[in-house]
């Protein structure tokens, strides 16, 4: 009976660490201030209150929605497995990575479009992109799972490309 309290203690204790750390693959996300989500002339800002705004470039459109609390703990659990993945790039090479134009190691079409999630917080500054493009084919559930975290968003959709 000690020993299980003990190894009870010492499972907070660690949780507790990891929540305070950032997440240790225990499935709790780190604090978040704002998730950025960019696709083809369409930027959307959200704060971790669920205030958010958008702009659709083509049209010039710019507007604000809340998600509310709930809404965006909600976007933060759909787009966990992106920021953990290993695909993953940290603010401090994102522009190298843009620079070297490093798009696709398998079959690509082009002008299919894609999405990139920014992941903003005081111990967090991710990003994760996708050209659709890319592997069509092979990543066709992921590319239908991130379209669907866009298109469950109060936004207007994102531009068509040629």
């Amino acid at each position: 009976m000690l020993n299980r309290l003990r190894v009870r203690v010492l499972r907070a204790g660690f949780s507790m660490f990891c929540i305070g750390a950032a997440s240790c693959g225990d499935g709790i996300p780190p604090a978040m201030n704002q998730i950025e989500i960019f696709a083809p002339g369409l930027e959307i800002s959200i704060k971790h209150d669920g205030a958010g705004q958008f702009h659709q470039r083509l049209e010039n459109k710019k507007g604000y929605f809340n998600l509310g609390r709930e809404g965006f703990a909600k976007l933060q659990t759909q787009t966990e497995p992106y920021r953990v993945s290993h695909e993953t790039i940290s603010a401090d090479v994102v522009s190298d990575y843009i620079a070297k134009d490093i798009r696709c190691e398998g079959h690509y079409v082009t002008d299919q479009g894609g999405i990139t999630l920014h992941w903003k917080g005081q111990s967090i500054d991710q990003f994760y992109t996708v050209d659709y493009g890319c592997d069509g084919e092979l990543h066709a559930a992921r590319n239908r799972a991130l379209r669907g975290i866009l298109t469950s968003l109060p936004v207007p959709p994102p531009a068509l490309l040629p």
